[in-house]
Formats: structure tokens, C-alpha cells, sequence
């Protein structure tokens, strides 16, 4: 899809790390919808403060957009960081959406479900392993 698209052909290691910075970015704007006051998301009067658990996510898509920057700069303990925080949030999933309503259930595990199954299905491929191999 790149090759045509940017005229570039992307190794696979390469595609998972862009899933890792649109899956920190996703994380952040999650986080920061849930925090900040919004005419988006009205909450009842019984619904728990979600305002620390926001806040959460945001640090955590942060962590996650400078671990995958830091291991694009060549520092390889990184790459289990990466992979680490994208099982964590593949078992978060299904914690978020018990309970919730399916239309709620369905943006969020296809919005972000795609995009981990895509970077762990990529990262831990054969060809993405000897690149991590290669990597000074």
C-alpha cells in the first residue's frame, strides 16, 4: 500500500513501529477526551470519575511515543518496551469495554484493536526480527 501510495516500499519492521506511534497518539487522544470537559461525552450523576485513569492513558501513549522514537534512534531495549506496551493494551480491551454499550464496543476495539493485532502480527515477523537483529 506505501509502495504505491508514497513511492517508498516499507519493511515490516517499519509499518509496526507507525502502528506504534498511531497507537500512542490514539492512547493520548483517548485519554484526553475522557479528562478534559467535553460536549462530546456527558457523564450520569452515579458514573465514576474517570479523570485519573485519563490521565493514565495520556502518560502512557507519551511513554509509548518516545519509546518508539527512542528505539528509531537506534537504542534496541526499546523494541520490548514496545512490544510489551502493546500486550498490555491488547489485555486492556477487553476490560475497557465490559459493561458498555455495543456502539461504544465496536469503535473501540476496531479503532484500537487494529492497530496492535497489525503491530504485533508485523514486529513479530520473520523479516521484522532480522532487521531488529541488524540494528546497531
Amino acid at each position: 500500500m506505501f509502495r504505491n501510495l508514497l513511492g517508498i516500499e516499507l519493511s515490516q519492521l517499519r509499518f509496526a513501529l507507525m502502528c506504534s506511534y498511531v497507537g500512542g497518539i490514539l492512547l493520548m487522544a483517548t485519554g484526553l477526551i475522557f479528562a478534559l470537559p467535553s460536549i462530546f461525552i456527558e457523564f450520569t450523576n452515579d458514573a465514576p470519575d474517570f479523570s485519573t485513569f485519563a490521565w493514565i492513558l495520556v502518560v502512557v501513549g507519551v511513554a509509548r511515543l518516545i519509546s518508539t522514537y527512542l528505539y528509531a534512534m537506534g537504542k534496541k531495549f526499546f523494541y520490548y518496551i514496545i512490544i510489551g506496551l502493546s500486550i498490555l493494551k491488547i489485555i486492556e480491551i477487553p476490560a475497557a469495554v465490559i459493561g458498555e454499550s455495543i456502539g461504544f464496543v465496536i469503535w473501540y476495539v476496531l479503532l484500537t484493536g487494529i492497530i496492535e493485532l497489525l503491530l504485533l502480527l508485523n514486529i513479530f515477523s520473520k523479516n521484522a526480527r532480522e532487521e531488529h537483529s541488524e540494528i546497531n
